[in-house]
């Protein structure tokens, strides 16, 4: 069992995480899947501002068509899909992204976390950057 599964299987509560991981994406999400949750990859990489970030929630989260495009359409989107299943969220070039658009980071880290605690299903990992910033340096490391 690699240490992905182990740390999924003891029971990891919802919220919003640093991770530190060398393993490829297929890696996370063949352990994701085989711990019995959903993963989502979002990859912001190349993303620089908030409607780009949206796009791609709106991919990755498989968002209606009539999804909005701000913050309360995300907030509204991610509990109207919530299933009931664990559902780990790999989040690639948070970084990046936080370097073009600071607001949009923290606006999409508040939503998560917010998605999080209400729906009980939902943990996001931030693949942990070489510097930490502030915005993140009070999320949790996993």
């Amino acid at each position: 069992m690699t240490e992905l599964r182990a740390l999924l299987s003891k029971g990891l509560r919802p919220g919003v995480y640093r991770w530190r991981s060398d393993l490829s994406i297929d890696q996370v999400r063949r352990d994701v899947t085989a711990a019995g949750w959903n993963f989502v990859l979002l990859d912001t990489t190349g993303v620089h501002d908030k409607p780009g970030f949206l796009d791609v929630c709106a991919t990755a989260f498989h968002l209606p068509r009539w999804f909005g495009r701000n913050w309360d359409a995300l907030a509204d989107s991610l509990s109207d899909r919530s299933t009931g299943e664990r559902e780990l969220v790999l989040w690639e070039g948070w970084r990046e992204l936080l370097d073009h658009d600071h607001d949009a980071v923290g606006t999409a880290l508040q939503i998560f976390a917010e998605d999080a605690n209400e729906s009980g299903r939902l943990r996001v990992f931030l693949r942990e950057a070489k510097d930490v910033p502030d915005l993140v340096s009070e999320v949790p490391v996993v």
